[in-house]
């Protein structure tokens, strides 16, 4: 059986992973939680290892113009945003589960 998910319920965040398996942290700027809480409907796989981890901790983005986490700025609101890393679908639940991020 396969639960539907509503995308629009889906709010991007902040989160912090360390593999169970083999204890590597890591940062992400694309973790998806139901609107109005901070639990990751989707984990990400450990680069190392391959293992699937959810976040041991989230948090809203940070506004990269103003630092604030609710602002006003109509600009991009990422975190630790580089252009040099882009997002690894190849590692993500959610774009495996045919949902992509970007």
């Amino acid at each position: 059986m396969r639960i539907l998910i509503n995308m629009s319920d889906l709010g991007r965040m902040y989160g912090y992973f360390r593999c169970s398996s083999c204890r590597k942290t890591w940062e992400s700027s694309h973790v998806y939680c139901t609107q109005g809480s901070f639990q990751a409907k989707y984990g990400q796989e450990c680069k190392s290892c391959r293992v699937i981890c959810m976040p041991y901790r989230v948090e809203k983005l940070k506004c990269s113009i103003c630092g604030q986490h609710d602002c006003n700025c109509q600009r991009n609101k990422d975190k630790h945003t580089d252009p040099n890393k882009p997002h690894r679908a190849d590692l993500c639940a959610k774009c495996q589960a045919g949902y992509p991020c970007a």
